[in-house]
């Protein structure tokens, strides 16, 4: 049995990346994958490259470019509350828990 510690450091040196499935995007366009997994990728080396990181840095590095990627395929679903879920997911998997709901309504009118 592992320390919570341990499970979440055991949980930041691997990296478990979503599937067209988790998208849940309209199309079945692959380019669109891998577009958007190598935002959350690049963004995942941006968020452990500093001890002293925020969630709002974090989410600038992911979201504009979910933007433009939802520009260049429109009606895809990208920027929908599927995409957003999906990030948070990707990034309480691989990076920490505690910026699930930070990315998960990351922009919503309060």
């Amino acid at each position: 049995m592992q320390s919570i510690s341990e499970k979440e450091k055991s949980l930041r040196d691997t990296v478990a990346m979503p599937l067209a499935s988790d998208w849940q995007l309209i199309s079945e366009n692959p380019s669109v994958l891998i577009e958007l997994n190598t935002v959350l990728i690049h963004a995942l080396h941006f968020a452990k490259s500093k001890a002293d990181i925020t969630f709002g840095e974090i989410a600038e590095q992911i979201f504009p470019a979910l933007a433009v990627i939802d520009n260049k395929y429109p009606g895809n679903g990208v920027t929908d509350s599927e995409g957003y879920l999906t990030v948070a997911r990707f990034f309480a998997i691989n990076y920490s828990p505690a910026i699930y709901d930070y990315l998960r309504y990351y922009g919503a009118e309060t």
